[in-house]
């Protein structure tokens, strides 16, 4: 059990040997990037919840 422990640990560290790690520039654009989609995506959902329950009021409210 622990000799496949450790050869999965050897193997991990290996293979964390060939990542390639992004540049500090290119993490920070990356995330604003993921920080502006988001706020983009937030904002579509809002308004279509928003649209949706404006809908449904009209059709049961009267």
């Amino acid at each position: 059990m622990f000799d496949k422990l450790k050869t999965f640990l050897e193997e991990v560290q290996k293979e964390m040997k060939k990542v390639s790690w992004p540049e500090r520039e290119q993490l920070i654009n990356s995330t604003f990037v993921v920080f502006v989609i988001s706020a983009l995506f937030t904002l579509f959902i809002y308004l279509a919840d928003l649209a949706v329950s404006n809908i449904v009021n009209l059709l049961y409210v009267n």
